[in-house]
C-alpha cells in the first residue's frame, strides 16, 4: 500500500518548515550590540562622582548656607516676584491713526 499525502498537506509542511528556517537567521550586528550604549553611558555616569559610593560626605557648603538656601526656595513659592515696569511697550511699532 503506498500512501501518499494530499497536495494541500505537502504545501503546508513546506510553508511551515520555510518559515521556521526563516525565523532561525542569525543575529546581526545591530542586534549583538543593541542597549550597549545605554548600558555604557550608565557606566560613565556611575564613576563621573567616585565620592557618592563612599559612606561618608564630602563636604560642599556648610550648614547655614544650605539653610538659607532651601529657606529662600520654599518662600519664592508664597510671595511672587514683583513686577517691573515695562516701558518700551508700542516702541518702534507702527501705530494705527
Amino acid at each position: 500500500m503506498n500512501f501518499t499525502p494530499p497536495p494541500l498537506r505537502c504545501l503546508s509542511i513546506v510553508g511551515l518548515s520555510l518559515a521556521l528556517v526563516a525565523c532561525n537567521t542569525p543575529p546581526t550586528m545591530v542586534d549583538q550590540h543593541f542597549g550597549m550604549a545605554v548600558h555604557r553611558a550608565q557606566a560613565q555616569q556611575s564613576h563621573v562622582n567616585p565620592a557618592s559610593q563612599r559612606s561618608e560626605s564630602v563636604p560642599d557648603t556648610d550648614g547655614a548656607a544650605a539653610l538659607a538656601a532651601v529657606t529662600r526656595y520654599q518662600h519664592s513659592f508664597q510671595t511672587p516676584p514683583a513686577l517691573t515696569p515695562i516701558f518700551n511697550i508700542g516702541l518702534g511699532a507702527v501705530s494705527a491713526p
